[in-house]
C-alpha cells in the first residue's frame, strides 16, 4: 500500500488526569520565599554575628533583585551555621525552589533537628527524597508528617504533585499508599493506592482501594470520579456511565462531575446525549464562553452547521477567540455551501492559526476552479514562510492532485526538486504522483535517491517495495525493504499490507494472508480489500473474498483498483 501523507491535521487533545486531592483546596506550588517574610519567633535566642548579618543583608538585597541563587548561596551558610529554623525554612523553600534537592534535603535535615514536626520541614524534606528517588525516606517523612499533623497536612504536598516529573508523581504516590494499612482511617491515603494501582496497570486493585476511600468518605470527589475511570479502563463503559449518572443526579450543580459524564458519553460515541448535558451545564453558567463554545463545535460535528454558525457568531460577537471561532465559522460555511464565505473567513485569520487558515483558502480556490488565484496565494506564503517551503509545496501538489490535476501537481513538483534537489519530503511527494501517472522509471528513481539521503526512511522503504511488487519486479530486494519498514513499524496497516502483497507476489499466499487481514482490520480500504480478496480467491476461499470484495465496494464505489482485480480476475459480483 503507497502511505497517505497527511498535512496539517489536527491531532485531539487527551483529556482528564486524575491528580492526588479530595482535600478541600489545593495549595501553590513550591514558592521563593519572599525577602519581606516575617516568620514565627524562634524558640531559643539564636546568637548572629556581624558576619552572618551581613551576610542576611546581601541574601535579602539580591533576593529583591530577583538573584534567587546568589540569595540561597548567602542564606545556607548562616542557617547552617546558626541553626536558627527561622532561616533553615527560608533557605531550604529556596533550595527545593530552585530544583537544588540535595541541598534541599541537606537543610531540610538541620531543620527538622532543630524543629522535629514542623510540618513545612516534613513536606519539603519528603519533596527532596521524592526528587532524588528515595521513596523509603520519602515514605517515612509522610508517615511523621500525618502522625503529628493528620492528612489535612498532605494537601500542601499533594498539590505539589502538579509539579513533579511522572517519575516523582509515581515516587510520591508510592510514598502515601504505604502508609494506607499504617493509618487505615485515613481516605487521602487509599485513594492514593487506588491511583498507585492503576498506575501498575492493577485495575481491580485499583478499584478496591477506591471503594475503601469512599467508604471512608462517600463524597470524596477525585474517588467517585476516578471509580467511573476504572470503570471505563476496564471495558465497563455502561457502568461507568451509570456511575456518573448517578453521581450527577446527587449534585446536579457540581461541574466536574458532568463534565467527566459528558467526556464519557464523547469516549462512547453518544454525542447526542453529550449534547444534551452540556446544554444543562451551560445554562447553569450562561457566561461560561467555553461551554457555548463546546456546544458550538459539537452542533458543527453533527453536522447543524447553521446552529454552529449562530453561536459562533455570538461567540465572534463578544471578542471570544477570535481566530479559532472564525476557523470554525469557516468551517461552517462549507458546511453549508458557501465557499466563498469561508474563503473570507479563512483569509481574515491572524496569530498561530494564520497558515492553516491561508492554506484552506488556497484549497477552496482550487476547488472553486480559481487556480490562478490560489498558486498566488501559495506562491505568496511561500515568500512570507521560507521555513515552510517543502511543506507547502507539497500540500499545493496534493491540492492540485485532489481536484484532478495531476499533471499540475507534477510540474509544480518538478520545479520544486528543482529548487531544492536533496529535499527528501519533496522527492518522496514527487514518487507519489510519478505513480499516479504510471511513470514508475521517475517513481524508482525519487524513491532511491530519497534512501540515498536517509537510509532508514520508513515511507521510502514501504513504498519502493511496494511498487517493485505491484510491478512484479525484484521481488526479493521487495520483500526486503518491506521487512526493514516493518520492523520499525510492525503494526502499521500500509506496510502490512505491502508485506502481504510482496508474500503474494514471491507465491507463498497462505502467509500473505495473515499480514493482509491484520492491515484490512486496521484499515478497511479499497487498496487493502482489493489485496485480501485476491489471496481468498487464489486459495479457494472465495465466497470470502465475495463479500470482502461487495463491503469495499459499499464503502467506494468508484475504486479503480477493486474494478480491475474483479475485471482481471473474471469475477462477476
Amino acid at each position: 500500500m503507497k502511505p497517505r501523507s497527511p498535512f496539517f491535521a489536527a491531532i485531539p487533545p487527551l483529556i482528564a488526569s486524575f491528580l492526588l486531592g479530595g482535600c478541600a483546596s489545593p495549595a501553590p506550588r513550591v514558592e521563593a520565599p519572599a525577602a519581606t517574610a516575617e516568620p514565627a519567633p524562634p524558640t531559643r535566642p539564636i546568637e548572629y554575628d556581624g558576619a552572618d548579618i551581613g551576610d542576611l543583608l546581601v541574601a535579602e538585597t539580591a533576593a529583591q533583585r530577583q538573584a534567587l541563587d546568589l540569595t540561597l548561596d548567602y542564606y545556607a551558610p548562616v542557617a547552617e551555621r546558626t541553626g536558627d529554623p527561622r532561616v533553615l525554612g527560608q533557605a531550604t523553600q529556596l533550595a527545593a525552589y530552585l530544583g537544588h534537592f540535595e541541598q534541599a534535603r541537606a537543610l531540610s535535615s538541620q531543620w527538622l533537628r532543630h524543629s522535629p514536626q514542623d510540618p513545612d520541614a516534613l513536606r519539603l524534606a519528603a519533596l527532596a527524597d521524592i526528587q532524588l528517588g528515595d521513596g523509603d525516606a520519602a515514605a517515612a517523612h509522610v508517615d511523621q508528617l500525618v502522625a503529628h499533623h493528620g492528612t489535612e497536612a498532605l494537601v500542601p504536598l499533594v498539590a505539589e504533585a502538579q509539579n513533579l516529573d511522572q517519575q516523582g508523581n509515581r515516587e510520591l504516590l508510592h510514598a502515601l499508599s504505604s502508609l494506607a494499612d499504617h493509618y487505615p482511617e485515613h481516605a487521602p491515603l487509599w485513594y492514593a493506592r487506588a491511583l498507585e494501582r492503576r498506575e501498575q496497570g492493577d485495575l481491580e486493585g485499583a478499584m478496591e482501594a477506591t471503594d475503601k476511600t469512599l467508604k471512608l468518605n462517600p463524597d470524596h470527589d477525585e474517588a467517585l470520579l476516578l471509580k467511573a475511570q476504572l470503570w471505563h479502563d476496564m471495558g465497563q463503559q455502561k457502568r461507568a456511565q451509570r456511575h456518573l449518572r448517578k453521581i450527577v443526579k446527587k449534585a446536579p450543580e457540581q461541574r466536574r462531575y458532568r463534565l467527566a459524564y459528558i467526556r464519557v458519553l464523547l469516549a462512547d460515541g453518544e454525542h447526542e446525549r453529550a449534547e444534551e448535558q452540556l446544554e444543562i451545564l451551560a445554562a447553569q453558567d450562561p457566561d461560561d464562553l467555553d461551554l457555548q463554545y463546546s456546544l458550538a463545535l459539537m452542533a458543527l460535528e453533527s453536522g447543524a452547521a447553521e446552529v454552529a454558525q449562530e453561536r459562533l457568531q455570538a461567540l465572534l460577537d463578544q471578542g471570544y477567540r477570535p481566530d479559532e471561532v472564525r476557523m470554525q465559522l469557516a468551517q461552517a460555511a462549507e458546511q453549508q455551501g458557501v465557499p466563498s464565505q469561508a474563503i473570507d473567513l479563512y483569509m481574515q485569520v491572524q496569530g498561530p492559526q494564520t497558515l492553516p487558515a491561508r492554506v484552506q483558502a488556497v484549497r477552496l480556490m482550487y476547488e472553486r476552479g480559481q487556480t490562478a488565484k490560489g498558486h498566488a496565494l501559495m506562491t505568496s506564503l511561500l515568500q512570507q514562510h521560507p521555513a515552510h517551503t517543502s511543506l507547502l509545496y507539497v500540500t499545493e501538489a496534493e491540492i492540485r492532485t485532489d481536484t484532478g490535476d495531476v499533471p499540475g501537481a507534477m510540474a509544480l513538483l518538478d520545479e520544486a526538486v528543482g529548487e531544492q534537489p536533496d529535499d527528501p519530503d519533496l522527492l518522496y511527494a514527487r514518487a507519489m504522483t510519478a505513480t499516479l501517472l504510471k511513470d514508475w522509471d521517475q517513481a524508482t528513481g525519487d524513491l532511491r535517491k530519497v534512501l540515498a539521503l536517509r537510509p532508514d526512511n520508513t515511507d521510502a522503504l514501504n513504498a519502493l517495495g511496494y511498487t517493485w511488487a505491484d510491478l512484479g519486479i525484484n521481488l526479493d530486494q521487495a520483500h526486503d525493504m518491506i521487512r526493514q519498514a516493518l520492523e520499525q513499524e510492525p503494526d502499521h496497516p500500509a506496510i502490512l499490507d505491502s508485506m502481504g502483497w510482496v508474500l503474494f507476489r514471491l507465491g507463498r499466499p497462505q502467509q500473505a494472508l495473515d499480514y493482509l487481514q491484520r492491515a484490512y482490520a486496521q484499515y478497511p480500504d479499497a487498496e487493502v480489500a482489493a489485496h485480501l480478496g485476491e489471496v481468498l480467491w487464489n486459495l479457494g476461499q472465495r465466497n470470502k473474498a465475495r463479500t470482502v470484495w461487495r463491503d469495499a465496494l459499499a464503502n467506494d464505489p468508484e475504486s479503480e483498483l477493486l474494478h480491475d482485480t474483479l475485471q482481471r480476475l473474471g469475477v462477476s459480483l
